[in-house]
């Protein structure tokens, strides 16, 4: 009787077990879904404004550039791959766009794996010529809920998010965004 009892026992455990997984695959599939639809289809809404720091130190808004400039925001950090290798694209397009449109290369500077000398040095290493800017505060990452790097977000004149993609953007994504902003 009591092996019965426990052959039960471990049965109902069993399905709960497999009820909790389930349910609990759902649950988290489902918010993934739903942050990975808020990248992908930000369209038009209005961009959440943020502060970083310049090199001296001083405050960059987000919202300082609303109503003069369409902007180009890249979130980045020297340790990763895939940023650096967009980083010649975003440098050709600054050359390229930049009277007509305000590209952030936002460095993700947490002050351990990423510090401003290490972004400094990689800018120079690698004969990159660009300001960055320092999100010591993590107030963008925070502000995005970055969840991977790198990121671009493109927004119009008027604020609004045309484009956002988490990952490697290629040379024509980003000729293909920037020239939808600045039109």
């Amino acid at each position: 009787m009591k092996d019965k009892q426990k052959l039960v026992v471990l049965l109902v455990s069993l399905v709960l077990l497999i009820l909790i997984v389930k349910f609990g695959y759902s649950y988290l599939s489902g918010s993934y879904n739903e942050i990975d639809n808020n990248i992908s289809s930000t369209n038009m809404k209005e961009a959440r404004d943020f502060t970083v720091y310049d090199e001296e130190g001083n405050k960059v808004n987000l919202s300082d550039f609303k109503g003069k400039k369409p902007v180009v925001v890249n979130i980045w950090a020297s340790w990763c791959g895939p940023c650096k290798a967009e980083m010649p694209y975003f440098e050709d397009a600054i050359k390229k766009y930049g009277d007509q449109v305000e590209i952030l290369m936002v460095n993700l500077t947490d002050g351990k794996r990423e510090t401003k000398e290490k972004a400094i040095k990689f800018l120079k290493d690698n004969n990159l010529d660009m300001k960055v800017l320092f999100d010591e505060d993590l107030n963008a990452a925070n502000t995005y809920t970055i969840m991977g790097i790198p990121r671009t977000i493109f927004i119009d004149i008027n604020g609004k998010i045309s484009y956002d993609r988490e990952g490697l953007i290629d040379e024509d994504m980003l000729k293909t965004n920037i020239e939808k902003i600045i039109k």
